[in-house]
């Protein structure tokens, strides 16, 4: 890429930011998104940047592929229109050597204009053998040349996440450095502000990424038709045009002296020698075929025989083998039957055992219920002579009290017929 070329990118990319910065966050449609994506954290700032200097470097590929079908277009219309009148290479050359001179400076950095300097340069260096071989070797080298273009924006599209995921690591940091346990409700808008610088830078590299990955294989891809399109023409036109004349007039004029070279023998010579030839011929290819037949009919008995007796043995062996591994399986079979009904004859008798032991277990049960009932009505009957001892000891406490009421009373009486006898006697 030139300094000019650099230059420009660098201001279209300035000015894409400034105009993001400048106008999204005061339009009230975009505004919010604007603020919360790209205004939120300096990682923001630093991903949008890179973002549209990779959109500016492709949307200058993208300007030059005009120039670049353009000056295609022109060299094909000029190969069309002027080289049916130009009968020798080194006309053709000059045409186009003219044709690369009439070009202004805007179509010397073309795919098509490289193309036929370098191919004019090679003709010029007296090598017109192996035209072929050096434009195969140019497409390589234009195609390595066009993946190069690309390097800065897969440097670009590498960075742009890597940068969204060190915004994830600095928000989770900052959730994590504010959290305080003893002031948990303060604390709280502050990790989710670091949460969402988490999630937000992420959100935006991602979604940088995928356009930025999207349009640079659209751009390559036309890129790519262009530079196919360059290589069909140098095949289809350059490669014709400058290769034909090397057999054209060199292999008339040696047709021509071979033939006065062969009218000097005489045709009678020609024919007798011909005729001696063919007979030997054909008489070599008789015996040629005989041996051939009788070597292929032996080597073919050799071969039945062999395969024969080959496969008679592989038949045995593999009956035998057959066989072995039927008395083998069952073998096995009759050991895995007898082991499976010695474990089903001692399954049984274990069953048998346990069922034994869960009918006593059973009847133990039943035992222990009306030994249990015995111990609930027993139990009842004790509450019932509980609750009567109660009522006796309470109707014996109530005698008790009565019986020292009436004492009271008694000596209540006798103290007042002593006082009575008293006041009578004084």
């Amino acid at each position: 890429m030139s300094s000019t070329s650099t230059l420009r990118t660098a201001l279209l990319a300035a000015a894409g930011t400034a105009t993001l910065y400048a106008v999204g966050p005061i339009v009230p449609g975009i505004a919010d998104f604007v603020q919360r994506y790209f205004c939120s954290h300096p990682l923001e700032y630093i991903s949008t940047a890179m973002f549209f200097t990779g959109m500016a470097i492709l949307a200058q590929k993208y300007r030059s592929q005009r120039a670049e079908r353009s000056t295609l277009l022109e060299a094909v219309q000029m190969a069309d229109n002027d080289w049916d009148s130009l009968p020798t290479s080194e006309d053709r050359e000059d045409a186009l050597a003219s044709w690369c001179e009439q070009q202004d400076t805007r179509a010397h950095g073309t795919q098509a204009f490289r193309r036929i300097q370098d191919t004019l340069h090679y003709l010029k260096g007296s090598r017109r053998e192996g035209l072929e071989e050096h434009l195969r070797y140019l497409a390589e080298l234009a195609s390595d040349r066009l993946h190069q273009t690309f390097a800065t924006i897969r440097t670009i599209t590498w960075a742009i996440p890597i940068l969204g995921f060190l915004g994830t690591v600095i928000g989770i940091t900052m959730a994590i450095a504010n959290v305080t346990p003893e002031q948990l409700d303060s604390s709280l808008g502050e990790v989710t502000g670091g949460l969402a610088v988490a999630f937000d830078t992420t959100a935006l590299a991602l979604g940088m990424s995928i356009v930025l990955v999207f349009a640079s294989f659209v751009v390559e891809r036309s890129e790519q038709r262009i530079l196919s399109d360059v290589e069909q023409f140098g095949i289809e036109t350059l490669l014709p045009w400058f290769s034909a004349e090397k057999n054209s007039p060199a292999g008339i004029s040696g047709a021509d002296d071979l033939a006065g070279q062969l009218n000097l023998f005489q045709p009678d010579v020609w024919a007798e020698q011909l005729a001696t030839l063919r007979t030997t011929w054909s008489d070599i290819l008789e015996q040629h075929a005989e041996d051939l037949g009788e070597a292929i009919d032996s080597e073919m008995q050799q071969t039945l025989k062999l395969h024969r007796d080959t496969s008679t043995d592989a038949r045995d062996a593999y009956t035998a083998a057959l066989q072995q591994s039927a008395d083998t399986v069952v073998a096995q079979v009759d050991r895995l039957l007898t082991t499976f009904e010695h474990r089903m004859n001692s399954w049984q008798d274990a069953l048998c055992t346990s069922t034994q032991a869960a009918v006593q277990q059973s009847e133990s049960l039943h035992q222990l219920g009306a030994t249990l009932l015995k111990m609930t009505e027993s139990e009842e009957r004790l509450a019932a002579l509980q609750q009567q001892l109660n009522d006796n000891l309470q109707a014996l406490q109530a005698a008790d009290t009565m019986e020292q009421t009436a004492n009271s009373l008694a000596a209540a009486v006798h103290v007042l017929t002593a006082k009575t006898s008293m006041r009578s006697a004084a």
